[in-house]
């Protein structure tokens, strides 16, 4: 199983990934088209979503609601899975959209059918149904505009479940999926390459934060190879421990999309069950644009099965700042 993904894409506020394959060069073309699609406000109602759920991912699933009377069964394996992590986490579930799912199912088409990983589609090659997410979004019959913000997520080698686990398990692809506020979602999957595109609102909604691991959380993953996600959060150290993170959102933004809610990491620690403060990487948006509206914190070294750890995380954003402290165990 293998997740090799490049630069963030934004537009309105939009966290999503390029593929290491892909021209490099089309990102340059982004900037350009981000304010374009940044418009109204959205006014999203606030929703307490499920209360969080105590022990592990696994313990958290339980879903029977998919949005349409008949997504793929792939999809609704990636909504299944995507769940689990939102209930544990506390915040609201999604739903598959029907154009969305096309979406998404034609870009897993097209990356399968010329065998590269990418988020960009050539339009003089076959199966082209868009050149980015929100142009294959539109072309499918979404009504693309403004109040919105728009993700993409790909990967190749695994099942949608599996998909999911490595996404959440990463750092920059993590983002879309921990955000507190959803209006759609869709998945597809050709052979090995999946795609998941996600539609937010913009601003995201009600202050907010999302803590992963959550406080009291069980058989979290001892490590994450970082080298499998590019830009690497964690240049020159290949395997490090499972990220941690705060996802946050907000009634208004400023006027860097790049970081909407000036969003920036005041301090952090990582400490074991003795008390042994651990070496760690911060990231954040305010020296790592593809941060956007999260916060992290990557252990240098992989956590010990077995073991408890404790983060603290403080976090300003939307002019001011809370701290975070969640104690998790590893499996």
């Amino acid at each position: 199983m293998r997740i090799v993904v490049t630069a963030t894409l934004t537009a309105a506020f939009t966290a999503g990934c390029d593929a290491k394959l892909n021209d490099t060069a089309a990102l340059d073309e982004l900037s350009a088209e981000s304010d374009a699609n940044a418009g109204a406000d959205a006014d999203p109602e606030a929703d307490d979503g499920p209360p969080p759920v105590a022990g592990s991912v696994d313990e958290a699933c339980g879903t029977n609601e998919y949005g349409y009377g008949s997504p793929s069964m792939d999809a609704m394996m990636a909504l299944e899975r995507t769940h689990c992590y939102r209930r544990i986490m506390g915040i609201e579930l999604g739903e598959l959209d029907a154009d969305l799912d096309r979406a998404s199912q034609s870009h897993s088409d097209y990356m399968h059918r010329h065998d590269t990983l990418t988020h960009w589609q050539d339009d003089t090659l076959g199966g082209f149904t868009g050149e980015w997410v929100w142009d294959r979004m539109e072309s499918a019959g979404f009504d693309v505009e403004a109040g919105q913000s728009w993700a993409e997520v790909v990967s190749w080698g695994t099942s949608p479940t599996e998909a999911v686990d490595m996404w959440v398990g990463s750092v920059y692809h993590r983002i879309p999926l921990t955000a507190p506020y959803w209006i759609a979602l869709g998945y597809g999957q050709t052979g090995d390459y999946s795609s998941m595109s996600f539609v937010s609102p913009y601003p995201d909604g009600p202050r907010t934060a999302v803590v992963f691991p959550v406080h009291g959380q069980t058989q979290v993953p001892a490590r994450f190879d970082s080298d499998t996600e590019w830009p690497d959060p964690a240049p020159n150290h290949g395997v490090v421990g499972y990220p941690i993170s705060v996802t946050v959102a907000a009634e208004n933004t400023g006027s860097d999309y790049a970081n909407p809610y000036d969003t920036a990491m005041t301090s952090a620690s990582l400490t074991d069950a003795a008390g042994t403060e651990l070496a760690i990487i911060e990231l954040d948006p305010t020296t790592d644009s593809d941060m956007s509206n999260m916060v992290a914190i990557v252990p240098v070294e992989p956590f010990e099965n077995g073991e408890t750890y404790t983060a603290t995380m403080s976090v300003r954003w939307d002019g001011s700042e809370e701290t975070f402290t969640t104690t998790f165990t590893v499996e």
